[in-house]
């Protein structure tokens, strides 16, 4: 005699409660360590040219919103952090951003401590001006190009900057080894397949 063919699904677990109870939506995922730190730094160095820097020392940021006259809350620090904040931020945003890689997280850094650089450089009076004459007339005299043009020329080269850059480099690789890398949320699990059981008597 045949007997019954018993079919069984195996359903997708659902998120509990702390009581048990299933829930309706997934709990938020929390801010990685690494990126709420970066966001922090560039909170920092915004307060740095906004209480200690003149107006003017930043192209995106509006005069009004300075300090009447720089207060040097930062002392000898606010010369240089900017530079290492801009550099951490930056790589660590940078390499959350990409694919989860073997050597993406090592890249970003490294990436952002050359570019951070070779920006400060390019403001060595032997080189501002030919730069800042060759963006100009590649880009036909675009705002864009004056703006960096402006930043080489009425800047100044000083070793501690890139020196901070790249301890900030340094400092996010750290920093995202230590949190284990820009992991991602790993994929729900497929739900298992049906399994069909044939019993004869």
């Amino acid at each position: 005699m045949l007997g019954r063919v018993m079919h069984s699904h195996a359903a997708p677990a659902q998120p509990t409660g702390r009581d048990g109870s299933r829930s309706a939506t997934p709990p938020a995922r929390a801010v990685p360590l690494p990126v709420a730190a970066a966001v922090a730094s560039l909170v920092l160095g915004l307060l740095v040219y906004l209480l200690d820097r003149p107006a003017g020392s930043a192209a995106l940021l509006p005069a009004p919103w300075h300090a009447g006259s720089p207060l040097g809350l930062f002392g000898a620090a606010g010369a240089w952090l900017p530079s290492l904040v801009h550099a951490f931020s930056f790589a660590i945003l940078t390499a959350w951003a990409l694919p989860r890689r073997r050597g993406m997280a090592a890249g970003a850094c490294i990436g952002w401590a050359v570019i951070d650089t070779l920006a400060e450089l390019a403001q060595l009076p032997a080189l501002a001006m030919p730069l800042a004459a060759a963006l100009l007339a590649t880009f036909d005299h675009s705002a864009l190009a004056g703006q960096v043009g402006r930043y080489f020329t009425q800047g100044s080269f000083a070793a501690a900057d890139v020196a901070a850059s790249l301890a900030g480099a340094a400092l996010a690789y750290l920093a995202l080894r230590a949190a284990g890398g820009p992991a991602r949320p790993s994929a729900p699990d497929a739900p298992a397949a049906s399994t069909c059981t044939d019993r004869r008597h």
